[in-house]
């Protein structure tokens, strides 16, 4: 790798795979050996062995998010003053210029921006809808990003409708296309079969995510359609929370009497391969400002019934390469699962118009090539 190259030092939260790691490791791929990247992560992430496997370096600093746990919200001013301390050398000791925070909410950049004396440059990317948010720190995350970053990006018009319209440094720049394109053979939907239809919820499971939205919605659709499976994969991220969720949507399955049709399985790492078993892919978030889940639904040609939850709306056009549903519509979603599990040919229009629009919208000029102008402008401020 070519050490004269600017170094940018992402910055990111994740404990464990997400869909907003996943998304920066696709957008900084291609944009190697022209830049280098080296990635800070929260001390102990599972994210770190995936990141190493790229040839990234990873570097780990003890980040605390504000929680309503009081241990929490005693430790975060001073260790937020303390990390941004930490990242202010760290920057200083790699020779970086900028450091990329691929969370709103993480302030950390900003405080070694001022232990810098303003040297190091920030650039802010925001995954996820504010609008969603507890307001009071919303707007002062938003202030923070419009007034303290030099760029920021967000990932659909859905999160850009929520800063000043006329800001010159906040743009839209989607998330790209997977990065190492189809590795396994393209997507055919199952012609003249009379055997289950399998529907894939692929997901961590984090309250919000929607899973207690397909699961009841599935049960209406089995109703109607016996021939139905639902076949739920994600992690749980290690948390407590997270853990009570998988299991209480486990005992609802009992419940329900639906124990034999819906299956539950953890962290799934090829999701081209997870996608491609099955017949269509669900995705009923709360709220999502972009969703890599659908992104790649739509490439690999996998039919989508997803919720009108902010960014999904903006990835493929409704009935004609995707099915999108009100948010927490149970019914609504329960009619699409029935229409859609029962018309082959409507599932072989939607594979390949969908193949065929995210292949134009998310070409790389609209994605991480913006990406690279981004750090470019930004890098070459004096």
């Amino acid at each position: 790798m070519d050490k004269s190259s600017p170094l940018v030092l992402v910055i990111d939260n994740s404990r464990a795979v997400t869909g907003a790691l996943n998304a920066m490791r696709h957008a900084t791929g291609p944009l190697r050996p022209g830049l280098r990247f080296e990635y800070v992560l929260p001390t102990g992430s599972t994210g770190r062995p995936v990141l190493e496997a790229d040839g990234y370096v990873v570097h780990e600093l003890p980040f605390v998010e504000i929680s309503r746990r009081k241990a929490d919200l005693l430790k975060y001013v001073p260790l937020l003053l303390l990390n941004g301390w930490r990242l202010h050398r760290l920057a200083q000791k790699r020779g970086a210029r900028l450091v990329h925070l691929n969370d709103f909410y993480n302030l950390t950049g900003y405080v070694a921006r001022f232990f810098s004396l303003g040297q190091l440059q920030v650039l802010t990317h925001v995954r996820f809808l504010p609008q969603t948010l507890p307001q009071p720190l919303a707007r002062t995350w938003r202030w923070l990003a419009e007034h303290a970053a030099q760029q920021v990006l967000c990932v659909s018009e859905a999160v850009r409708s929520y800063f000043a319209p006329a800001h010159a440094g906040v743009r839209t720049v989607y998330d790209p296309l997977p990065a190492r394109g189809e590795e396994l053979p393209p997507y055919a939907v199952a012609a003249g079969s009379d055997g289950p239809v399998r529907l894939l919820y692929l997901s961590n499971y984090i309250r919000g995510k929607g899973q207690n939205f397909a699961l009841e919605a599935f049960g209406q659709a089995y109703a109607r359609n016996p021939n139905l499976r639902l076949h739920f994969v994600g992690g749980d991220m290690g948390m407590v929370k997270n853990q009570e969720f998988r299991q209480e949507l486990e005992a609802a399955a009992r419940a329900a009497g639906l124990a034999e049709v819906v299956h539950f399985d953890g962290f799934a790492a090829n999701t081209e391969a997870a996608m491609k078993a099955h017949d269509i892919v669900l995705n009923f978030s709360e709220a999502e400002s972009f969703s890599l889940t659908c992104l790649d639904a739509l490439y690999y040609g996998v039919p989508l019934i997803a919720t009108d939850c902010g960014g999904p709306a903006e990835l493929f056009e409704n009935g004609k390469s995707g099915l999108l549903v009100p948010n927490r519509a149970v019914p609504a979603m329960a009619e699409a699962i029935v229409a859609l599990a029962g018309n082959e040919a409507l599932r072989q229009q939607f594979s390949a118009a969908s193949r065929l629009f995210v292949r134009q919208k998310f070409a790389p000029a609209h994605t991480y090539e913006r990406l690279d102008a981004c750090y470019r402008q930004v890098l070459a401020r004096p």
